[in-house]
């Protein structure tokens, strides 16, 4: 499948065959693509907790408006933004660059202080925004591979955050239900989606 076809296939899918599990052998394949989404300064202020846990998915679903998906799924993947990667991993990130030829060991305090300026009191902002390429690359890659998701963003954000109990400056962005499709749902038609012409403006 070429992308378009994978943008056309894909689909927040409801309802999933509860049979079904998936494998961390699964979950890295699609993982060694979706670690190419773009993220500022290449921070990637992003981890995911992968939730398999019936207990747990039951907790989950408590915390999340009672959809039934959470607990139907293969796994819920808890995209969490790391609101201190600015500071947590820029290190190792201009290592990196340095040691690839992008910049010099000189230039590094300077880039330093840059990159806290532009995120330093805008944590959540920058983690959501990195942390939304990376999800939406997963997904995509998962379609790909042959895997059903449906993305989630109606859920107790703190409700969550204490119950995965975590770290400083992290937070849920997003979850994902992952899993494939159960063989007796019918989806209904796309719904409609805005056109070119509401969309873009050019100035």
């Amino acid at each position: 499948m070429n992308i378009r076809e994978i943008a056309e296939k894909r689909r927040a899918v409801n309802f999933f065959d509860t049979t079904v599990t998936i494998q961390d052998d699964d979950l890295r394949k699609i993982y060694e693509v979706a670690r190419l989404a773009p993220s500022s300064f290449n921070l990637q202020p992003w981890r995911v907790i992968v939730v398999k846990s019936p207990e747990k998915r039951a907790r989950l679903r408590e915390l999340a408006m009672n959809q039934p998906k959470v607990t139907e799924a293969s796994a819920i993947l808890v995209f969490i933004g790391q609101g201190k990667a600015y500071e947590t991993n820029i290190d190792r990130v201009l290592q990196d660059r340095v040691a690839k030829g992008y910049m010099s060991e000189q230039a590094i305090d300077k880039v330093k202080e840059a990159v806290k300026s532009l995120y330093g009191g805008r944590e959540i902002a920058f983690a959501s925004r990195n942390v939304g390429l990376f999800a939406m690359l997963f997904i995509l890659v998962a379609e790909a591979e042959g895997w059903d998701t449906h993305p989630m963003d109606g859920f107790d954000v703190e409700g969550v955050r204490q119950f995965l109990g975590l770290g400083d400056g992290e937070f849920p962005v997003m979850m994902v239900a992952l899993g494939k499709k159960r063989p007796d749902a019918k989806l209904l038609p796309r719904p409609e989606r805005k056109s070119f012409e509401e969309v873009f403006t050019t100035v």
